[in-house]
């Protein structure tokens, strides 16, 4: 039996990361792991108890940088052999500005908005990929992180994933679309602006069935299987 291993999550928000950990547990296969959640902050109800948003992941890389004194790659954590980081922004981020979020102080990068044509979501993707790892202070993925962009958002997967006869799914490059967070209104998953963490804990275990699948249709979901896989220590 394989040792157990700790994944460790830096997502946009507690939605996020209910649906990374359910994908984490269907890449897995049954494999014992540890969750470790390092931003946002959350309490018991997993609401976020600091800043949240891309603007958190930003501060969070930021400051494992300055801890590093060098690229986040030097950090200890990216080193402990048995832990993965995962890193997660959806790539709406693209369309974003750092003025977008006034807490964010002394930035002088000028690598957002990043958005590109879409097909393919992959260009875009890409591109904020870059700029991920520029926070991160590095020019490829360190050993021990896996990133993580859907396209537009986790909520096309979470609709792909839980709603595959949906009529924007059936359609088309369903990653380029946007304003896809409507359909989950008509299932109880947001309500106004405000995504419900209840209806999405409730569907946790359907969104893990539901990742092979997922996978097959939106390729973010695929490229982030297999570089979680081919970094998730052997024994």
């Amino acid at each position: 039996m394989s040792d157990p291993i700790r994944v460790a999550f830096v997502t946009e928000g507690p939605t996020d990361l209910i649906l990374l950990t359910a994908a984490v547990r269907a890449l897995l296969g049954g494999r014992d792991f540890e969750q470790i959640v390092l931003q946002p902050l959350m309490d018991e109800s997993l609401r976020a108890t600091n800043k949240g948003g891309w603007g958190g992941v930003y501060v969070w890389c930021r400051q494992v940088v300055d801890q590093a004194a060098g690229p986040a790659g030097d950090h200890p954590l990216f080193a402990m052999g048995d832990t993965l980081v995962v890193i997660q922004v959806d790539a709406d981020v693209a369309r974003a500005a750092y003025k977008d979020y006034h807490w964010i102080k002394n930035t002088s990068n000028d690598d957002l908005p990043c958005e590109k044509p879409c097909p393919p979501a992959s260009a875009t993707t890409d591109a904020l990929r870059t700029v991920v790892l520029g926070w991160l202070g590095e020019k490829s993925v360190p050993s021990g992180a896996v990133l993580c962009i859907p396209s537009k958002s986790i909520e096309t997967w979470l609709l792909v994933g839980l709603f595959p006869e949906n009529e924007q799914v059936a359609k088309p490059n369903v990653e380029c679309r946007w304003g896809l967070e409507v359909q989950l209104r008509r299932h109880g998953f947001i309500k106004g602006t405000q995504k419900l963490i209840g209806q999405y804990q409730a569907n946790e275990g359907n969104f893990q069935d539901a990742w092979g699948n997922l996978r097959k249709k939106c390729g973010e979901a695929e490229r982030f299987s297999q570089e979680f896989l081919a970094a998730v220590p052997r024994s």
